[in-house]
């Protein structure tokens, strides 16, 4: 027998020894899920959604379920047994009563924990368990666990961390885990990390496909509604991962389970009062062993439903029009803003003096800071003539040239050149092959076009030299990477980028680089695609436009994986719900990296990728994005530079810390756009509903912007039904034709709740 039939042979017999089928079976009624029987008792309550059964154990005995899945006519374990709501020895819950209402099963019980002066605490708890049926495809059970702390507990952290959530799934022999268990299996693990590791603070949800036993397990975890956690016990994501865990038995054999999961506490007080557990599980059949794209996109196609966007507004949100003119007058204080390097007038990255982590130089400025503002600018100033605006951008239109490097066809980040530049590699792809070419193009400067199309040749070259694997640091002159990091995510702006030659040239191998490098995005590993969220959108947006539309999508799941799916309940100032981490690991989100990562979404919307789940994570940034503007929770009292954005918002994990980063400058960019892609071109008069431009990233000649034709998708986030009148500033009051799906229709419009529909402005 050779050696494949050898282990082929092997995994076949120890399959079927524990009398399943067979791992590569592909009937449904041969899916080979675990054999064990259920250790709870026949009385247990029984609570079915989709193809699902849960068996929560009865009144008198210790809190416990288990799933179950529908195979044929059986229903089959989908869990080990006895799987408890939370992990820790502080947590003995014991039911007594336990009915079925409706949808949901409600329990009620006792526990005991120990003090934190020593003696023993007695608590009750209750626990509703509700079947939701927000998509039939993704039916998720909800399990909300509160314990009601008369006093403080402690909490025993020795060799097992409490609290925890952890679902045991499956039991097998160590020698089928190393045969063929592990292989068979995609583990997609939140939160998000950088390229060496380090874990961030987003999404916080696990997938566990384990074809061996033919299930598919998702979990997601709702911290906002854990707000005990804080650096007294476990201070979220520092501490806390979203994986999975396998935990080896004194028989040798393993026990799998997923959750969410540490190692390690920075404390023991649990504190007193309602202490929530809240947390979503869903189980399907999966035979077949996917791909890592392809368990992406079902994993996020059934997260979606759990995003819920909350309808409020903060104290300070006006109008982004107004926030916008507030920008554009800050930005021209000499002072506070604009610095002088070498006759030439540039913009600093923060507002003087008010960050506490970096300085500006005396003589330098960043072709990042001035490409954020140029950009939006250039359109604005269509809409909004603004003579001593004009003159700032046009000096700054003058500094362009001078970042490009002759010697070495490249476009530098600082205006003075430093010895032996090296260069972070999101930087120049960004600010340079997409933002600059963008500029030269809107000014109708073939000066500065002709120094991009240069310089994406040495890109060209690198990108060729990694197999577009990108490093993160390199030095500019001989290309060559330095430290063991890398940032694949940049193949995103570099398609992007050669799609942008290609409409300057019309030559046609650009949109085969682009290609080249969209297919090895959507290879590599998952987990390696995490650096800045905009490089995915702008490599989704690149997707779309090569006709690659499962690859866009693709792209589009990855990067939001970045974003902030829950509030976090430490800071009371503001909510960062919606928003997206600035960059993997770094803990906060950004102004800048929010809006800069749903911009390309309005070209993706405009060439037919849509689904509602990108809208609602948009309208939520178009109302909590005011936070990041100072005294937004209260009536402004107009601070200094009070329309320049704080870089950072506060979260847990950094201890609060708001706008200690300083007022970005470079961010300051990102004010214009929102207000050109929610306001400035079309005005819905309810406020509920979101209108936004598809057009902005299509625009090429400011003297042809705003277009005569304009692209919107109108949101309705609200359950119900709204209707709203539009009307279109561009217009200047002159007749405006509207249609919906090629049919006219006149300037009011109904949006059913939910829903969104794609508009055209013609005037």
């Amino acid at each position: 027998m050779s050696q494949f039939n050898r282990r082929r042979f092997m995994k076949t017999l120890l399959v079927t020894a524990v009398g399943a089928a067979p791992a590569y079976a592909g009937s449904p009624a041969r899916i080979a899920l675990p054999s064990f029987e259920s250790d709870l008792p026949s009385l247990s309550t029984n609570l079915e959604n989709g193809s699902q059964q849960l068996r929560i154990s009865p009144t008198g005995s210790p809190l416990a379920f288990q799933n179950f899945l529908r195979v044929g006519d059986e229903w089959k374990p989908a869990t080990l047994a006895n799987n408890a709501v939370v992990t820790g020895a502080s947590f003995p819950l014991v039911t007594s009563r336990v009915r079925r209402e409706g949808s949901s099963v409600l329990c009620q019980g006792e526990g005991k924990a120990e003090g934190v002066e020593g003696k023993a605490v007695s608590y009750s708890w209750d626990l509703e368990i509700t079947a939701l049926s927000h998509d039939a495809d993704a039916p998720w059970f909800r399990f909300r666990t509160k314990l009601h702390l008369p006093a403080p507990v402690r909490l025993r952290q020795d060799s097992h961390i409490e609290p925890q959530i952890i679902t045991w799934l499956s039991s097998s022999s160590t020698l089928m885990e190393g045969q063929s268990g592990s292989w068979r299996r995609v583990l997609l693990e939140q939160p998000t990390r950088n390229s060496l590791g380090t874990y961030g603070n987003d999404l916080p949800a696990v997938y566990l496909l384990d074809q061996s036993v033919g299930v598919e397990t998702m979990m997601y975890f709702d911290v906002s509604d854990m707000g005990w956690m804080s650096i007294e016990n476990l201070p979220r994501f520092l501490v806390y991962r979203c994986s999975s865990i396998s935990r080896i038995e004194r028989d040798g054999t393993q026990r799998l389970g997923v959750g969410l999961l540490a190692d390690q506490a920075t404390g023991n007080v649990l504190p007193a009062g309602d202490v929530n557990f809240t947390y979503w599980l869903l189980q399907r059949p999966m035979t077949r062993l996917l791909t890592e794209q392809e368990s992406v996109t079902r994993w996020m196609q059934a997260l979606l439903p759990l995003f819920e966007e909350k309808l409020t507004w903060p104290a300070c949100a006006t109008s982004w029009k107004e926030f916008a003119t507030g920008t554009v007058e800050d930005l021209q204080d000499k002072s506070a803003a604009q610095i002088e390097a070498k006759g030439h007038t540039g913009l600093r990255a923060y507002v003087k003096a008010s960050s506490q982590l970096w300085n500006d130089s005396a003589d330098n400025f960043e072709l990042m800071t001035v490409a954020d503002v140029l950009w939006p600018s250039l359109l604005y100033l269509r809409l909004h003539p603004s003579p001593s605006f004009e003159h700032e951008c046009s000096d700054l239109l003058a500094d362009l040239p001078a970042f490009y490097r002759a010697d070495t066809h490249s476009i530098g980040n600082d205006f003075k050149r430093p010895l032996d530049e090296r260069a972070d590699s999101w930087y120049p792809f960004e600010n340079a092959l997409i933002k600059y070419p963008m500029i030269g193009s809107l000014a109708g400067s073939r000066e500065v076009t002709d120094h991009f199309l240069d310089a994406f040749q040495t890109a060209q070259k690198m990108a060729q030299q990694y197999d577009y694997l990108f490093p993160i640091y390199y030095r500019v002159a001989t290309l060559r990477a330095e430290g063991a990091g890398t940032n694949y995510a940049v193949g995103g702006l570099y398609a992007w980028a050669a799609i942008l030659a290609n409409k300057l040239t019309g030559e046609q191998h650009y949109l085969e680089e682009a290609r080249r490098a969209i297919r090895v995005l959507h290879t590599v590993p998952s987990e390696r695609l995490f650096h800045e969220p905009q490089e995915l959108a702008y490599g989704a947006l690149a997707a779309a436009e090569l006709g690659m539309p499962e690859e866009a999508k693709y792209l589009l799941y990855e990067q939001l994986r970045m974003f902030y799916w829950y509030s976090d309940p430490s800071q009371k100032s503001h909510d960062v719900r919606g928003m997206v981490q600035a960059a993997a690991s770094i803990l906060y989100p950004a102004f800048k990296e929010n809006v800069e990562a749903v911009l390309p979404w309005t070209g993706i919307l405009k060439r037919g990728i849509a689904f509602e789940g990108l809208l609602r994570f948009m309208d939520q940034q178009r109302r909590n994005n005011f936070y990041f503007f100072q005294d937004c929770t209260g009536r402004r009292q107009h601070p200094t530079m009070a329309f320049i954005p704080f870089e950072n918002l506060g979260t847990l994990e950094l201890g609060g810390q708001t706008g200690n980063v300083g007022k970005e400058i470079y961010g300051a960019g990102e004010s214009l756009w929102m207000y050109l892609m929610y306001e400035a071109l079309g005005r819905v008069s309810d406020r509920e509903l979101m209108l936004v431009n598809l057009d902005l990233v299509d625009a090429f000649d400011a003297k042809l912007f705003p277009s005569r034709q304009l692209n919107f998708i109108l949101y309705n986030p609200t359950a119900e039904r709204r209707s709203s009148s539009i009307s279109i500033p561009p217009a200047l009051g002159h007749e405006v034709r509207f249609s919906q799906d090629g049919q006219s229709i006149s300037g009011t419009v109904q949006v059913p709740g939910q829903a969104w529909v794609r508009l055209l402005a013609e005037y």
